[in-house]
């Protein structure tokens, strides 16, 4: 815009003999349009050889300043006529090793009307941009190397913009305090972002209104940055659907269990493989299992108490490792064994007037087994009522929270030992936390991402 404003007024003034500048305007009568500025204006070509432009930005928390030197090209078709459009070709050279480059259209006294201009730096250190990152982050850069692809269009004041932004060796450094520096968890974010070769390949988006008095670029654009941050840091496995393996990456962060077993099925372990494939491109990035626990798992592991103690009063221990067998309400022993165990863990008495209350509700009396002939393998008939007291032992079992816990912490050490063992993840980037409180009836495993 000051290089408009600037042939505004050189062409307002009398023609004189150029000197040995850089630029050399050659310029052309323009007919007066009603809109335009006081004084038609029409330039052919402007023209830059081994130029310089310093640029600096005192609104920063730190001062910022910067050169581009060997700066060559052209700005043609530069015109005060409403449908005119200006061809913009541009080259510099950023300190020792960087490049800029800008080359696109506009409409030279109205780019808020139109504009089309793609700007792309290359192999800038990132040090210098501290200033930046201080206002906005609340850190300076450390280290690092920075690539642009920016490509904005303007049409009627509206603005979109697309930044392609590959940072190399990148590290943040100490803190800076600052007002507007956004409050995410940057460290993690970065640790995401990297890959293995140690690079961070970003995609922003902007779009904005320049009418709006409220309009300002350095802020749209870390708005943008901090939306895609606060995405990846929040649901990484859908943020980064790409790196686990594209379409149904967001069920990656939760692994499912059977209801009081902390096994890990088979196709929770394809889930787990596609993990690892992630991890092994970002290096800085350790997985955290936290095992869950759900009203599933407590009737799972009430029905399994009492299986288990049937089973013991059958004297059908079950082997290592292995659930107790089912309980068989039709068998007589079974149907004996029922009944010892509700009267051990209530009464004789509770058992009776829980067979009256049986036989009162449906009408019909209960018909008990008989002692002797369950000897015999005959029991009773009656197993819908052999049905509701194994009902009534599975809702009454006693399971402490702290099974609960340890069923939790045991899916987690599972999904760990299976990432270090069958998929040769590092034990160091594998660990576990404590189970949360369970928040809903779901059988389930979080996994999380954090720096390493």
């Amino acid at each position: 815009m000051n290089l408009v404003k600037a042939l505004e007024a050189k062409a307002a003034e009398a023609p004189a003999e150029p000197g040995p500048a850089a630029a050399k305007p050659e310029t052309s009568a323009a007919p007066a349009g009603d809109a335009g500025p006081p004084i038609p204006v029409a330039v052919d070509r402007v023209r830059f050889a081994d130029g310089e432009v310093d640029f600096s930005d005192l609104s920063l928390v730190l001062p910022f300043g910067a050169k581009v030197d060997q700066f060559n090209g052209l700005v043609q078709g530069i015109s005060s006529e409403r449908a005119s459009r200006a061809t913009v070709k541009l080259e510099g050279r950023v300190d020792q090793y960087g490049l800029a480059r800008a080359e696109g259209s506009l409409s030279p006294f109205r780019p808020k009307s139109f504009l089309d201009l793609t700007v792309t730096f290359r192999n800038v250190e990132m040090p210098p941009l501290s200033p930046y990152s201080a206002t906005f982050a609340g850190r300076r850069i450390a280290s690092g190397r920075l690539s642009l692809d920016l490509a904005y269009k303007i049409n009627e004041g509206k603005l979109a913009g697309d930044n392609r932004v590959l940072l190399e060796k990148f590290t943040l450094g100490e803190k800076v305090e600052s007002a507007n520096a956004i409050n995410l968890p940057l460290d993690m974010a970065i640790a995401l972002l990297t890959d293995a070769d140690g690079k961070i390949d970003l995609s922003v988006p902007v779009t904005g209104n320049v009418d709006d008095p409220q309009f300002g670029y350095g802020t749209l654009v870390w708005q943008a940055i901090k939306t895609v941050i606060g995405n990846i840091v929040s649901a990484p496995f859908r943020a980064l659907a790409s790196l686990f393996g594209g379409s149904g990456s967001e069920e990656l962060g939760t692994i499912a269990f059977d209801a009081g077993r902390a096994v890990v099925l088979p196709p929770e372990q394809e889930k787990l493989k596609r993990v690892a494939d992630g991890l092994a491109k970002r290096p800085q990035v350790k997985l955290v299992a936290e095992g869950q626990f759900g009203a599933a798992d407590r009737a799972a592991l009430q029905r399994r108490d009492v299986a288990g103690a049937v089973g013991a009063k059958l004297g059908r221990a079950p082997a290592a490792g292995a659930d107790p067998d089912p309980v068989n309400v039709t068998d007589a022993k079974t149907q004996r064994a029922l009944e010892a165990l509700y009267a051990d863990r209530n009464s004789s008495e509770a058992l009776d007037k829980f067979a009256a209350d049986t036989g009162k509700a449906r009408g019909k009396e209960v018909e008990r087994v008989n002692a002797a002939l369950a000897l015999v393998g005959r029991g009773s008939a009656d197993g819908a009522f052999y049905e509701a007291l194994l009902q009534r032992l599975n809702q009454t079992a006693r399971v402490p929270d702290e099974a609960l816990a340890q069923l939790a912490a045991a899916r987690a050490q599972a999904v760990v030992a299976h990432l270090t063992t069958a998929l040769a993840v590092p034990a160091e980037r594998a660990g576990t936390r404590a189970a949360q409180a369970p928040g809903e009836a779901q059988v389930k495993l979080e996994l999380d991402l954090a720096a390493k």
